[in-house]
Parts: structure tokens; C-alpha cells; sequence
């Protein structure tokens, strides 16, 4: 579980000096599968929301296959008074994700199969380095990450309900996640382009994440960052 909560601090809060353990160990992989198996069997119960077309156009309304986005984000901890503020943009490319903040620090994530690589501090010429490091590796962060920044959300790992005021409320079935995430709202206010996120940690943090989607296309250039290796 800590390294779940560890790997949520590295994405949305995108510490330099942050270090995880790129691999999972067997046994906590055998336990992800038995609990998928678990959530499987509860999703199939869940034939309401499933069913529900108010919640299957929001879900299609939701899905970023490729895009640039801004992003604000604030990190609100139980322990300060002020939450840490941090700005930055979003590019989806398939089942790619980058996610880089520029302020306060710049850091530059790339999350794609589960794992999340890093870009490596070389000096002051950060924004050209194409040397990735391995940061992190697990089954349950792809369905974070998926959910919160394509939308493309796996029914059998989130309890899933649309309320009144068309705010996606998700909360994890997953055995993993549910030890490091409370609950994740998405709002979809009337234009499209722009979406807020709140996501609830175990440990009642909050983080507030406004995405303005400035583009649905990529350039050459912007692919190319994708290809990390």
C-alpha cells in the first residue's frame, strides 16, 4: 500500500527527489488479482449504473484519446494551512499519458502499461533531456491514472455513480487502491473543454486538479515525446 500512496505523491505532486521501487513483488500482484477477480464478480451485480444512459454519455463525454490540456492543480494537506500550488500541461497519445508540471519545479512524467517513468535531472537543460528513468511499476496504476486523466474508467475496480449536478463519483474496489484512495469526483461543467478533478486520499488530503483542454490533436513533436526509449 505505500507504494501506492507513494506513487500518488510522484504524480500530483511531482517531487524530484522522489524514489520508488520500480518492481511489485509477487505476492502483492497475486493479491491485485485475486481482488480484480473479487471486483469482477461485484461489477456484474452492478447492472443499474451499467445500464444507465445519463452515465454512458457522460462516461463518452469524459474520454480523452489524445489531447493537450492545462492544468492547475492544489494540494491540500491535512497538516498546512495553505495548499501547494502547481501548473503544468496534460498530453494523452492512445494509452499514453505525459503529465509535466512546470511551477514551482519542473518534473516530467510519462505513464503508459502500468508503469511510470521519469525524466532525469540533467542540470538546467531539463526541458531537452530525453534520458527516462523507471519509477514506478504496478497493475493499479494504470487504473488511476486512466481514470482521472482519459476517463476511460474500468467498471470492475470503481463503485461508479453520477449525481445530480453531473459530478462522477468513483471509489475504488480495487484492494490496493481502496487502502490509498477515499473517493475521486470528475466534473464536466457545460463546456467541454474543461473538466475538474478531486481526489480524496486515505488519509483525507484532498487535491484539486482544473484541466482546460486546449487541443484534441497532436503534432509531430508532441508523439515524438512519447517515445521514451
Amino acid at each position: 500500500m505505500m507504494k501506492i500512496v507513494t506513487i500518488l505523491c510522484l504524480l500530483f505532486l511531482s517531487p524530484s527527489s522522489m524514489h520508488v521501487y520500480a518492481d511489485t513483488p509477487l505476492d502483492e500482484k497475486n493479491d491485485v488479482e485475486q481482488e480484480k477477480n473479487r471486483s469482477n464478480n461485484s461489477a456484474s451485480q452492478n447492472t443499474p449504473a451499467q445500464n444507465n444512459l445519463p452515465l454512458e454519455d457522460f462516461l463518452t463525454k469524459l474520454k480523452i484519446e489524445q489531447g493537450i490540456a492545462n492544468f492547475t492543480q492544489k494540494k491540500h494537506f491535512t497538516f498546512l494551512n495553505n495548499p501547494i500550488v502547481s501548473k503544468g500541461i496534460l498530453k494523452v497519445h492512445q494509452t499514453r499519458v505525459i503529465w509535466q508540471v512546470n511551477t514551482p519545479v519542473f518534473s516530467k512524467l510519462v505513464i503508459f502499461g502500468g508503469q511510470v517513468w521519469q525524466q532525469m535531472d540533467q542540470g538546467n537543460n531539463l526541458h531537452s533531456s530525453n534520458d527516462f528513468q523507471k519509477v514506478a511499476s504496478h497493475a493499479s496504476v494504470e487504473t488511476l491514472i486512466r481514470a482521472v486523466f482519459t476517463g476511460e474508467i474500468n467498471r470492475a475496480q470503481w463503485n461508479i455513480t453520477l449525481d445530480d449536478e453531473q459530478c462522477l463519483q468513483l471509489s475504488p474496489t480495487d484492494l490496493i487502491l481502496s487502502q490509498a484512495i477515499n473517493k475521486i469526483t470528475v466534473c464536466v461543467p457545460k463546456s467541454p473543454t474543461q473538466r475538474f478533478v478531486t481526489l480524496t486520499d486515505a488519509q483525507r488530503n484532498l487535491t484539486e486538479i482544473e484541466l482546460n483542454i486546449t487541443s484534441n490533436q497532436l503534432l509531430d513533436e508532441d508523439i515524438r515525446e512519447f517515445n521514451i526509449h
